[in-house]
Formats: structure tokens, sequence, C-alpha cells
């Protein structure tokens, strides 16, 4: 029994590691996107932003597959969330 608890320990620390791990990797992808949307002109970022919305628009629409309305929404908030980050740091320099 003792080596079960051990294992499972074990296990969910790796868990824990890999997820962290992930945590900082996307966070990591979210700067680096930010910081390529600061270099270009709103414009310009603004029609990328709507190109990636009409695209998740668009797979949805074409899926075959039952895809939740909660994830969609959850993906447009987290490229809202990046697009908006940049004005965010322009306002506050």
């Amino acid at each position: 029994m003792k080596n079960l608890v051990a294992d499972l320990l074990i296990k969910l620390s790796r868990i824990e590691v890999d997820a962290k791990d992930l945590t900082a990797q996307v966070e990591a992808q979210a700067l680096v996107i930010a910081g390529i949307i600061l270099v270009l002109d709103k414009e310009l970022a603004d029609n990328v932003s709507s190109t990636i919305n009409n695209a998740i628009v668009s797979a949805v629409d074409e899926s075959s597959e039952d895809i939740m309305t909660s994830d969609v929404e959850l993906l447009h908030e987290h490229i809202d969330r990046l697009f908006s980050l940049p004005r965010i740091v322009e306002k506050n320099t």
C-alpha cells in the first residue's frame, strides 16, 4: 500500500512539473505574440485578429464533430486577451 501511495505521489509530481512547463510555454508564446503585435500598426493588427476569428468560426461551421460552444468562447477569449495585451502595454508606456 505504501508503494502505491508513493507511486501516485511521484506521478502527481510529474504531472505538476509538466503542467508548470506547459504554462510557462504558453505564457512565453503570449509575450512573443504581444511583442509582434506591438510592432504592427493598429489596422494590420485588427485585420489579423479578424482573420483569426473568422478562421475559428469557419472551422467550427465546417466541423463534423461536436465542438462545445464553451470551448469556442474560451478560444475567442484567449485570442482577444492576446490582442488586447499590447494595447494595455502601449497605454502604460
